[in-house]
């Protein structure tokens, strides 16, 4: 059985947008729409796009948009699983545990379930049914997120019983990003530039963007920001460029980035060979 830890250690992540649509409108994103389209995903393009990615260590993490109204979302994650360089992570509201509910079963599949909106003074909203609880701990892969928004930090203490529910190895915590309106103005602190370099080379996600077949540098820089990321077609050449950190650039946005970035890089510092030399 897969360890999120080994993934996150060896695998290199990718966003598998398989649609913008989605069935929520959260306050803090942008990347998705309301309006029903792409829910069908061209698995050619993805049968294509995988061919390229065959040699190398990959985390597909299947989002969007909604990755639980996709109509054929059993048949990408089959296709997938057909190559064992491969591990596929799902993040969902909820819905998927309401129409795959299988996906939850199987070990094999990282399932990251969004089910809480927000943190509020009278109420945690969630996302999902109230009649479904947080995932306990649990070997099965199923995971809670927890968005560290504004309203987080400053009501997370009102509910103590919560906390304790999501305080085991389970729950993943998730820094607030960009792609949240009113972002720049809560953060002063910029990343050590060095850091922005690194990061820029392989961000944490880099996207496969379904709708426009395309790939784009950099998750918070995507969708209905201001600030678009750069793109790139999907080739082989361009596929291999990128997963050995040649293809992406340290472009305008990254040097205005104010997101968390990891210190030191993501991943191994010899893969930042050719950055750490400049």
């Amino acid at each position: 059985m897969i360890k999120l830890i080994d993934v996150q250690n060896k695998y290199l992540g990718i966003d598998f947008f398989l649609s913008m649509t989605c069935n929520k409108d959260c306050h803090y994103c942008t990347s998705y729409t309301l309006e029903q389209r792409n829910l069908t995903v061209d698995m050619d393009f993805l049968k294509r796009t995988l061919y390229y990615l065959r040699n190398y260590k990959v985390r597909c993490n299947l989002l969007g948009g909604e990755p639980g109204l996709i109509k054929n979302l059993d048949e990408v994650i089959a296709e997938i699983k057909k190559n064992p360089n491969f591990v596929c992570e799902v993040l969902s509201n909820s819905t998927v545990r309401r129409r795959y509910p299988h996906i939850l079963e199987d070990p094999d599949i990282i399932y990251v379930e969004h089910m809480v909106l927000d943190f509020y003074e009278d109420e945690i909203t969630l996302l999902g049914p109230k009649s479904y609880e947080f995932h306990d701990e649990n070997d099965l892969n199923n995971y809670n997120l927890v968005i560290k928004t504004p309203n987080f930090e400053k009501y997370k203490h009102v509910y103590p019983e919560a906390m304790k529910k999501l305080d085991h190895k389970n729950t993943l915590w998730k820094q607030f990003n960009g792609r949240s309106p009113g972002f720049d103005s809560l953060f002063d602190d910029q990343a050590a530039e060095i850091d922005r370099k690194m990061c820029a080379a392989f961000p944490m996600v880099p996207v496969i963007n379904f709708e426009n077949q395309n790939l784009v540098h950099c998750s918070k820089k995507f969708a209905n920001n201001a600030i678009t990321s750069k793109e790139f077609e999907i080739t082989q050449e361009n596929i291999d460029k990128m997963m050995n950190f040649r293809l992406f650039k340290y472009e305008n946005y990254c040097k205005g980035c104010m997101e968390y970035v990891q210190p030191k890089g993501h991943f191994p510092l010899k893969k930042y060979a050719s950055i750490l030399n400049e």
